[in-house]
């Protein structure tokens, strides 16, 4: 065996040594729907409030301290853009405006007319209720899965639930509180 080829043996192991799997810690996935710390979901959303009927997609990243719900109607029009910094600063993008403040709820209902609990929202996109107020849950009696949720004057319904990562999360649910109304259907989680 040459020097040259010997030398080319040990720069492949080395590259192939390098091009292992990694060795830093690997996150675990969550054991249930409150041990979830970040979440990702896209799907098709319907939004009814008192004057206007929107349909379209939605994209919500979701981490202890930030978040960016994206809204886009059919064929890419009227994009709505909610997202709040590490900072807390809440950033809402329509049209050509831009608005920021401090709750997201108050600024979809000043500047859109929407009454939508965001911060509620996040616990109960995963089936859960908020821990700021008391809640009355129902639960399915054959699955033992919640179908309803009533919290702060909303009331939320669980149609269907889909497997993710062995947690059984929604995947169909309303939001609504008459004139208000929202209809997710939700097509990707991603958790951790």
């Amino acid at each position: 065996m040459t020097y040259r080829t010997l030398c080319l043996l040990t720069l492949t192991a080395a590259i192939s040594a390098c091009s292992t799997k990694p060795t830093g810690p690997i996150t675990p996935p969550p054991t249930s729907a409150s041990a979830i710390s970040k979440w990702e979901t896209s799907g098709r959303v319907g939004i009814r409030t008192k004057e206007d009927a929107i349909s379209g997609n939605f994209n919500w990243q979701q981490d202890p301290a930030t978040f960016a719900l994206n809204i886009v109607g059919p064929f890419g029009q009227g994009a709505i853009k909610l997202s709040k910094n590490m900072e807390g600063i809440v950033t809402l993008a329509y049209d050509d405006v831009i608005r920021v403040g401090s709750d997201p709820a108050i600024l979809l209902q000043q500047e859109l007319g929407w009454e939508f609990p965001v911060k509620q929202v996040t616990y109960w996109m995963r089936g859960l209720p908020a821990p700021t107020s008391t809640a009355r849950i129902t639960n399915d009696p054959q699955t033992g899965l919640v179908n309803q949720l009533e919290q702060d004057g909303w009331l939320i319904t669980y149609s269907n639930f889909t497997d993710v990562d062995g947690l059984l999360l929604p995947q169909k649910m309303q939001v609504s509180n008459p004139p208000y109304k929202v209809n997710l259907i939700i097509n990707q989680w991603t958790i951790q």
